[in-house]
C-alpha cells in the first residue's frame, strides 16, 4: 500500500498546488458537472504525479517546474478569455494566435489588457501563483516519522477507486475516442459524449484548439482544392433572386403553422392562407448540432456518398462561379476568439479568408443582439446587388438562451398562459421564453419576404435543427445521447417551407407547381443545395436529380440517417413515401 504514497511523497507540493490551481478554473469557468470534475482532477494529477515519479529526482524536479509554469500560463490565458470574450480559451483562440504576427500580437494586448484586468478573475490566478512562489521559500516541517505510509497509501487506493466511476466516462470517449478521430464531424460527436463535463481543464482546452486546428487546416485546404476545381457546366439564372433564410433551433412542434396550440407564428399561417408560402411536412435534419449542419448544408455530399464532406465543394462557390452576386449574413459564424469546438468547426467552412472570398461576394462584420438587426446590413449592402443574387441570412432564432432573443417589447406569452401541472415555475418560464422567442422570428421572417415583395424572388427557409421543449417530458435544449422516439421528433423533425412573391409565381409557374406538389415528400437538409441548384439553373458535376425533390427523379425512399447511424422512419414508424 506504501507504493501509492510515494508519488505524493516525492510530489506532494506540485500536487498539492496545481489541484488548487484546477479547484480554480473549474469554479470560474466550468458550468456543468462541477462534482465530476472535483474527482477527475485527483485522478488526473495522481497519474500525472506517479509519472514524475519515475523520473530520477532531478529530472523530476525541472519537469515538476515546467509544468507549473506551463499550466499556470495556460490558466491565465483561459479565465482571461472566459472574462474578455464570454468563453473560455477555444479553438478559434489558439487559430488567431497562429495567423498573428508579432505586432499584431502587440496590439491586440494593448486594446485587451487594462487596469480593468485587476478587478476581474484573472487575478485571482495571478494571486494563486504568488502564493505558489512565496510557499517556495517557507520552512517545511518534515513529516512526522509516525505517519503510516500503508495507511495512507491505503486512503490514496481508496480514493482512486471512487474516483474511476465518476471519471470513466470522460477517460473513455474524451481522452480516448477524440484523439483518434480524424474527421471534425466524428470529434465534434466524440465531445458530445462527455459535454456534462467536456475538456474541463485549460490544458484539455488548449489540446482541443491543437487537435481541431489540425483538422481544421487538413479539411480546409481539401475543400480549398475541391471548390476551384469546380466548373459549372451551364446556367440559365431560372430564379434571379433567391433567397435562403437558416434559422436556428427550431421545434416544428412550437410552430402555430404545424398545428401549435399557440400563435407563435401568425405571419406564416397566413402567409400560407395565401398561397405565396408551402409549408413542407416531413422534413427532418440530419444532425441537432449547428456545425455538423453547416458541413452537411453547404457542402454538396449528402449521406450514401461515397467520399468524405471535405471531398465536395460548396454550393455558394458554385452560384458565385456561375455568375451570381452572393450575400452570406450571419448573427453568429463571425469569428471571435472565445467560439467553442462547435461554432469554431461549424464556421471554418465560411470564416476561411480563401473559402470566404471563393462562396461570397459580400458579408457583414459584426454580430447583433437580436436578428433585426441583420436587416440593416442588408440595407447597409443593398448598393452591391445585381439582376442575379443568392442572399443567405443566418439567424440567431431560438437559439439558448430563450430570453436573451427577443426585447422586452416583444414578450407575449406568460408563464402562467401555461396549464401544465408537470412543469415548475421556473420551466415555464422558458416554455414562454421558447414561444415569445418563436413569435419574434415569425416577425424577422416576414420582414425579410417584404423586403422582396415587389421582385421575381423565391426564399427557402429552413432551421439548422429542432430543440427539446417540454413535449412530452420535462426537458428542454438537447440531449446528446439521442435514445428515444420523443428525442428524435423534437430535435430533428424541423418547419421548412418555400416563399415565392407573386411576380414569381407569375413567372415561374411550373416550379410554383412543382414546390406545391413536393410539400408532402419525405426529405433531409442535407441535399438543400440540390435544390437550390435546381432552383437556379446550374448544372454540374454533383447535381443529383434523385436527391432533389423538385423532379419527377426524386427518390422518396432514400434513407434519412440522423447523426449518421439513426434510421429516422424505423425510429419515426413511418413509411417513406
Amino acid at each position: 500500500m506504501a507504493l501509492f504514497y510515494k508519488p505524493l511523497q516525492m510530489h506532494g507540493h506540485f500536487f498539492l498546488w496545481m489541484y488548487l490551481l484546477g479547484l480554480l478554473c473549474i469554479m470560474l469557468i466550468n458550468a456543468f458537472g462541477k462534482h465530476v470534475a472535483v474527482f477527475e482532477l485527483f485522478l488526473d494529477l495522481y497519474v500525472l504525479t506517479a509519472l514524475l515519479s519515475l523520473l530520477p529526482r532531478k529530472v523530476g524536479r525541472w519537469a515538476e517546474v515546467l509544468l507549473m509554469v506551463f499550466f499556470y500560463i495556460l490558466a491565465f490565458v483561459d479565465v482571461f478569455c472566459n472574462w474578455r470574450f464570454g468563453a473560455p480559451m477555444g479553438p478559434a483562440f489558439l487559430f488567431n494566435c497562429l495567423q498573428t504576427d508579432t505586432r499584431e500580437a502587440g496590439e491586440a494586448l494593448a486594446t485587451f489588457l487594462s487596469w480593468r484586468v485587476i478587478f476581474s478573475p484573472v487575478m485571482l490566478v495571478v494571486l494563486l501563483a504568488v502564493a505558489h512562489l512565496l510557499s517556495r521559500f517557507v520552512r517545511t516541517y518534515r513529516r512526522p516519522q509516525s505517519l503510516n505510509s500503508s495507511l495512507i497509501g491505503g486512503l490514496v487506493l481508496l480514493l482512486l477507486v471512487c474516483c474511476v466511476p465518476v471519471s470513466y466516462t470522460n477517460i473513455l470517449f474524451l481522452y480516448y475516442n477524440y484523439f483518434v478521430v480524424d474527421d471534425s464531424l466524428e470529434m465534434e460527436y466524440a465531445h458530445q459524449r462527455t459535454y456534462t463535463t467536456g475538456f474541463y481543464l485549460p490544458v484539455y482546452r488548449f489540446a482541443e484548439g491543437v487537435k481541431a486546428w489540425q483538422i481544421h487546416r487538413r479539411q480546409v485546404e481539401n475543400l480549398i482544392q475541391r471548390v476551384e476545381a469546380t466548373t459549372v457546366d451551364s446556367c440559365s439564372f431560372h430564379s434571379p433572386q433567391i433567397v435562403l433564410i437558416i434559422g436556428e433551433s427550431f421545434n416544428r412542434h412550437h410552430a402555430q403553422l404545424y398545428g401549435y396550440p399557440l400563435p407563435t407564428t401568425p405571419w406564416q399561417v397566413q402567409a400560407e392562407k395565401d398561397s405565396s408560402l408551402v409549408a413542407f411536412t416531413d422534413v427532418v435534419a440530419p444532425f441537432h448540432q449547428t456545425s455538423e449542419v453547416f458541413k452537411t448544408m453547404f457542402s454538396l455530399y449528402a449521406y450514401g456518398c461515397s467520399r468524405s464532406w471535405d471531398d465536395y465543394t460548396l454550393f455558394p462557390a458554385l452560384f458565385k462561379k456561375a455568375g451570381y452576386n452572393v450575400f452570406f449574413l450571419t448573427n453568429q459564424f463571425v469569428r471571435t476568439p472565445g467560439q467553442d469546438i462547435w461554432d469554431f468547426s461549424g464556421g471554418s467552412i465560411l470564416n476561411d479568408e480563401r473559402l470566404s472570398a471563393a462562396q461570397f461576394t459580400h458579408r457583414n462584420s459584426r454580430m447583433h443582439d437580436f436578428d433585426d438587426g441583420l436587416l440593416e446590413d442588408y440595407d447597409s449592402l443593398k448598393q452591391y446587388r445585381s439582376r442575379r443574387n443568392l442572399i443567405i441570412f443566418h439567424l440567431l432564432g431560438q437559439h439558448f438562451n430563450y430570453q436573451e432573443r427577443y426585447p422586452s417589447s416583444a414578450r407575449r406569452f406568460r408563464p402562467d398562459q401555461y396549464r401544465r401541472g408537470d412543469l415548475s415555475q421556473a420551466d415555464r418560464e422558458v416554455l414562454a421564453a421558447y414561444d415569445n422567442a418563436t413569435l419574434y422570428n415569425d416577425g424577422i421572417l416576414k420582414r425579410i419576404t417584404e423586403c422582396f415583395l415587389q421582385e421575381d424572388a423565391i426564399v427557402v427557409y429552413v432551421p439548422d435543427h429542432g430543440e427539446l421543449m417540454f413535449d412530452g417530458s420535462n426537458t428542454f435544449g438537447r440531449s446528446f445521447e439521442v435514445r428515444t422516439r420523443n428525442e428524435v421528433y423534437q430535435q430533428f423533425e424541423i418547419p421548412f417551407w418555400i416563399w415565392m412573391s407573386p411576380l414569381y409565381r407569375q413567372s415561374h409557374p411550373q416550379i410554383a407547381e412543382e414546390v406545391r406538389k413536393a410539400k408532402e415528400k419525405p426529405f433531409m437538409t442535407d441535399n438543400l443545395d440540390q435544390l437550390l441548384l435546381y432552383l437556379a439553373g446550374i448544372s454540374c458535376s454533383d447535381y443529383r436529380a434523385e436527391d432533389n425533390p423538385l423532379v419527377p427523379q426524386y427518390n422518396s425512399r432514400r434513407q434519412r440517417l440522423l447523426m449518421g447511424t439513426m434510421d429516422y422512419d424505423k425510429v419515426m414508424r413511418r413509411k417513406s413515401q
